[in-house]
């Protein structure tokens, strides 16, 4: 069994399947062997690769009164159910608009060793933060809430390790909690997986939270960003420690818009970014 395969959900406007392509690419700065995992939710994807595992996606559309097309609950889930098709130790999830920026997977794996790997979320690191800063419609969530929101952390869902096997308990759980919020009524306004994730990591446990460069938004104005060398690193903001930056997380559309949050920056960034190709 191979060691490390990359996770992907892919659905939606031609963009997402555009990020994704872009994504893959980026895969070439990863110098140990690695599979590639995608979950299609449209079944437009044909790819003759060995390495390339596609999977249709099968859900049920979620009722949403929501237009923007990004809030997907029935795509963005499917995160959690890669577990069933992973064939490597590890896998890597990775949200369509992210890009690999420097190979750090070695170094993440032993981090670690059996738990669920994230980042905090920069700018709700718990969910108390996150109920203060949106509005949060909480339908059918009395039974997953504690009674001091600043207790359960907040993570941030675009990028996470997890052992083939090993985290089943957490997926299913998630599932389980997805549904019951959710059910027959459709979304509510501000519960997103990130939410639904906090409720579960807090429950199941089994996690361990890594420095914010594995998950990055390239925006030196939101999370700390610095060039030593020609290598990118950097960290949220409640962290010390700078490390060099596993993966950027902007979509191609949005890479222009980053003048204006890391101007000091931005051509090394549309460099790393394949600007040039994806603009």
């Amino acid at each position: 069994m191979s060691k490390l395969s990359f996770g992907f959900i892919v659905g939606g406007d031609d963009k997402y399947y555009t990020n994704l392509m872009r994504a893959c690419e980026s895969l070439e700065r990863i110098k140990q062997d690695h599979e590639i995992l995608i979950i299609d939710m449209e079944d437009r994807l044909e790819i003759d690769d060995p390495k390339v595992k596609i999977v249709s996606g099968k859900a049920e559309k979620v009722k949403n009164e929501d237009d923007r097309n990004w809030f997907q609950p029935h795509i963005w889930k499917e995160r959690y159910n890669l577990y069933k098709h992973v064939e490597t130790d590890h896998c890597i999830y990775l949200d369509t608009d992210c890009v690999i920026v420097n190979d750090r997977v070695d170094e993440l794996i032993e981090e670690a060793e059996d738990d669920f790997l994230l980042t905090r979320h920069w700018w709700v690191p718990t969910l108390e933060d996150y109920f203060r800063n949106v509005i949060v419609d909480r339908t059918g969530m009395a039974n997953y809430l504690p009674d001091d929101h600043s207790e359960y952390v907040y993570g941030a869902s675009g990028a996470f390790l997890f052992q083939k096997d090993k985290h089943d308990k957490l997926f299913v759980r998630y599932n389980e909690i997805f549904e019951d919020i959710f059910g027959k009524s459709g979304t509510h306004n501000g519960v997103t997986d990130e939410l639904i994730l906090c409720l579960t990591l807090n429950e199941v446990g089994g996690y361990k939270f890594t420095n914010g460069s594995f998950n990055h938004c390239a925006a030196a104005d939101q999370q700390d960003l610095k060039l030593e060398d020609g290598v990118f690193c950097g960290k949220n903001p409640q962290e010390d420690e700078y490390k060099k930056i596993f993966a950027f997380h902007s979509a191609c559309e949005n890479v222009d818009s980053l003048k204006f949050h890391s101007p000091g920056f931005i051509d090394e960034i549309k460099k790393t970014m394949y600007w040039e190709d994806y603009q």
